[in-house]
């Protein structure tokens, strides 16, 4: 295991502490980086300071009032393809990046250098200063502002004392000022000066290229030199395959004048745009191809993870912190759940971000310069990105994510802000879409629960209903209940009175559901209770359950009912409607006559003090009497027809001649093949008593 040689005992960054106190409060690898910069500045500001004291010594500035014009010229065209200038943006390992930038401008300069001499060097001097000043002020950090004077002095020792001694060495080779031509003898004293100042450019960037390589060593716990050495070599040594051109400028310019010069510096121009172009493409497509490569990643992972989403903050902190350029990021979840943040040891954003976020439908995106909504007076801080992440079902935001962009080369604008939109947006929806998964989970689990809780609940119902009937000599009786869901609002019995009587009943709770089966429950209990209290009086044996239904049980529900005692050896039934489907009583005498057991008052649990009528039918040998709820009659086909009492009574009167176990069969089938492949929407009950010829 290698050992981290960086600690607060490490003489270099004792030493750049002095400088930048902040470095302590900083993690590991902040801290590395730091404290790179500060050594780099200290090491640099003596060559720095030595080569601008000889510059100002060996400039004769009688130069700037004689050839105004033309340095002004030079000095425009220089800063014209500074700002024309292109970055490279390279992952020297994971989750951090090198970025750099680079231009064409050298060549001008150096064609300036060839032409003028040490003067010219004034050129890149008063660029430097003017960048500087202009790009300090607008750095949002105190990593970035060292990060610009690191630059600053490195590249004032590499312009000054770099370019004076390979000057120097230009002359002792022969090389004139302004240049003499375009000859062999000419070229290669040129050739030479530009490949000493590069080797010196080396020289001095040595040191920050050799901590850094140090640095990458300790980091990634091996020797990943590769990735860091390929970005160093790439943005000191771009730059200078275009300086070999200088020499042609140079040469254009004496021997043709400054219209062809001019000329062949718009050719360099035009390939200095599309350089800057080629970078743009380069790192889009290159963010492009992570984002995707990442999502993918993501994906995967999310469909291989439970499906309770217990695991997504896991995989939002594998495979999120290095899908875009972000420096921060936190995903968040109303009303107060942090899922993920990065880096671990950032301070929680305040609550106006996530306010906003939640009033958002599309990403959101702000530069640098762009005030915030939730915090209005910031004016020091790096560009934004939030994204809400949206209910699958609804639309609406139910949290969001925020994206706080690392200060790269270039700073974010618009239009390469709006570029990430779609890959946070993909980023969006697969959260969104995995919180989605989870609570579909969730409910279906909870679905099961209760599924499983209403079987239950539907066993122990049908437990309270006879399963065993007596035996009657002379009479039939069969019986079926069939729910249309786990538990049913339909209920009937058979009780055996004294005077070997028995009681008929049969029974509807409005409405479905758990509270229904819970009342009719209720409901049963209390009229057997007073039918077997109360023996033969229908009558009272209603009213008495009627005034204790709505003394107990304050739910709002009622109960249609027929209650009948039956005499079996008269064949008489003495009976009370509440409410109920009159049962049809099939004569076998006068060509099968059917007579009505109509309603003798109102459904139980309506009204207190209720009272009803008794009534009587006799029941002869052969007669057949249906009892049945309106399940039967409201079936209903695909044509949204009901099955109606109408064919009920044609079906009974077609299979009079069956026993009642038959008859039964006969009925159901008939309502099954009249519905067809129509759910059942209501509670079917039917009883049928039938007595022997």
């Amino acid at each position: 295991m290698i050992q981290n040689p960086y600690k607060s005992s490490n003489i270099l960054f004792r030493i750049s502490r002095v400088f930048w106190p902040e470095l302590r409060e900083m993690n590991e690898q902040r801290r590395l980086v730091g404290t790179g910069d500060v050594i780099t500045f200290l090491y640099s500001l003596p060559l720095a300071i030595a080569g601008v004291a000889w510059l100002l010594q060996t400039t004769d500035f009688h130069f700037f009032r004689q050839e105004t014009f033309i340095f002004l010229l030079v000095l425009g065209l220089f800063s014209i393809f500074q700002e024309i200038d292109y970055f490279i943006i390279i992952e020297i390992r994971q989750d951090r990046y090198g970025s750099g930038d680079g231009s064409l401008g050298l060549m001008v300069f150096w064609s300036a250098v060839f032409l003028f001499g040490v003067e010219a060097i004034w050129i890149a001097i008063l660029w430097q200063f003017v960048n500087l000043a202009r790009r300090l002020p607008q750095s949002n950090s105190t990593a970035a502002r060292w990060n610009l004077i690191r630059n600053f002095t490195c590249e004032t020792a590499t312009t000054t004392f770099g370019i004076l001694f390979a000057l120097s060495v230009y002359r002792s080779l022969g090389g004139q000022i302004p240049i003499s031509g375009l000859s062999v003898a000419t070229i290669i004293p040129a050739i030479t000066a530009l490949t000493i100042h590069f080797l010196l450019v080396l020289l001095v960037w040595s040191g920050y290229i050799a901590y850094h390589l140090h640095v990458q060593r300790n980091l990634s716990e091996g020797n990943s030199f590769g990735p860091i050495l390929k970005f160093f070599l790439l943005i000191i040594g771009l730059p200078y395959l275009a300086n070999p051109f200088a020499i042609l400028a140079a040469g254009l310019f004496v021997q043709d004048g400054v219209a062809i010069y001019l000329f062949f510096i718009t050719g360099m121009l035009l390939v200095a745009y599309m350089a800057r172009r080629l970078s743009w493409s380069v790192e889009s497509g290159r963010q492009q191809f992570r984002q995707l490569e990442k999502l993918e990643q993501l994906g995967r992972a999310i469909i291989d993870a439970p499906p309770d989403a217990s695991e997504l903050p896991d995989i939002l902190k594998d495979h999120v912190p290095n899908m875009f350029p972000s420096g921060r990021v936190a995903v968040w979840l109303a009303p107060d759940y942090l899922m993920f943040n990065h880096p671990e040891d950032w301070e929680a954003l305040p609550a106006g971000v996530w306010d906003y976020l939640l009033h958002q439908e599309a990403p959101q995106a702000f530069t640098a310069k762009d005030e915030l909504p939730w915090d209005k007076d910031s004016v020091d801080h790096n560009a934004v990105i939030l994204a809400p992440v949206l209910n699958v079902r609804s639309g609406r935001a139910i949290g969001g994510i925020y994206f706080e962009l690392r200060t790269l080369v270039k700073p974010w604008d618009v239009t390469s802000l709006n570029s990430l939109f779609p890959g946070i947006q993909s980023l969006a929806a697969q959260i969104a879409s995995a919180l989605h998964q989870s609570e579909v989970y969730h409910q279906t689990l909870e679905y099961q629960k209760v599924s499983q809780e209403l079987q239950l609940a539907g066993r122990i119902q049908a437990s309270f209903l006879p399963n065993k009937f007596p035996a009657i000599p002379g009479w039939q009786l069969a019986v079926t209940l069939l729910p249309a869901r786990e538990t049913s609002g339909d209920f009937f019995d058979v009780i055996e009175l004294n005077h070997k009587q028995l009681g008929v009943l049969i029974a509807d709770v409005a409405d479905k559901g758990v509270g229904p089966a819970l009342y009719m429950a209720l409901s049963r209990t209390l009229i057997r209770t007073y039918a077997i209290e109360y023996d033969a009086d229908p009558e009272v044996i209603f009213y008495a359950a009627n005034q204790r239904l709505l003394k107990d049980a304050r739910a709002n529900l009622f109960v249609t009912a027929f209650y009948g005692v039956l005499d079996p050896s008269a064949g008489t039934l003495t009976y009370c409607n509440a409410g109920h489907n009159p049962p049809y009583l099939f004569k076998t005498s006068g060509n099968g006559h059917v007579q009505p057991l109509e309603r003798t008052g109102m459904a139980l649990g309506v009204e207190e003090g209720a009272t009803w009528l008794q009534a009587s039918v006799q029941i002869q040998p052969g007669d057949v009497l249906i009892l049945f709820t309106d399940g039967i009659p409201d079936a209903q086909n695909d044509r949204y027809e009901f099955f109606d009492e109408e064919s009920l009574i044609e079906v009974v009167q077609d299979n009079l001649n069956l026993s009642a176990h038959e008859l039964q069969s006969a009925i159901l089938k008939a309502i099954q093949d009249f519905a067809g492949n129509s759910p059942q929407f209501d509670d079917i009950t039917l009883m049928i008593l039938a007595r022997d010829l």
